[in-house]
């Protein structure tokens, strides 16, 4: 898990699917200053960013790095707009199914005397899963609120940065 930024132009994009809380590209391409170019495959975006990410929009982007996905969770445009959006469906999913299944454990315990399998094997692998989920969240709303001074690099900057 982790956060990184890319200072650029977006180039292209390519959009797999959207709902009302997600978008979903298959890439998106970005231009650097420095006229290198990046790529940044499958991605999953929360719906104010998705609305900026339009070709031809230059700032700073922000990434992040989740357990089983990547996507981006901010953008901070050259003309001075803003918007961060991390997407929550997985955090959500796993706070869940942590309740679901540890009621369905505390219920087993109390009315059979007994612990089923299958909810303590979900229940072990959900609480974990949502806390590691929260925790990139948390790391991504802090770094774009760190970065609430971004001015638009000059046309020799631009770059990726961890």
């Amino acid at each position: 898990m982790g956060t990184k930024t890319i200072d650029g132009t977006l180039e292209a994009v390519w959009l797999k699917r959207r709902r009302a809380n997600i978008a979903i590209y298959d890439r998106l391409q970005f231009r650097l200053a420095d006229g290198r170019g990046v790529t940044v495959g499958k991605s999953v975006v929360g719906p104010a960013v998705a609305d900026r990410l339009v070709p031809g929009t230059s700032g700073r982007f922000y990434l992040f790095t989740a357990i089983d996905h990547k996507g981006l969770h901010g953008v901070r445009e050259a003309g001075g707009g803003a918007a961060f959006a991390f997407p929550t469906v997985n955090e959500t999913a796993m706070g869940i199914v942590a309740l679901l299944n540890i009621a369905w454990l505390t219920a087993s315990i109390l009315l059979a005397d007994k612990i089923p399998l299958l909810p303590l094997f979900l229940t072990l692998l959900s609480v974990p899963g949502y806390f590691l989920y929260r925790a990139t969240r948390t790391e991504a709303r802090r770094q774009f609120e760190g970065d609430a001074d971004y001015r638009a690099p000059s046309a020799a900057a631009g770059a990726l940065h961890a």
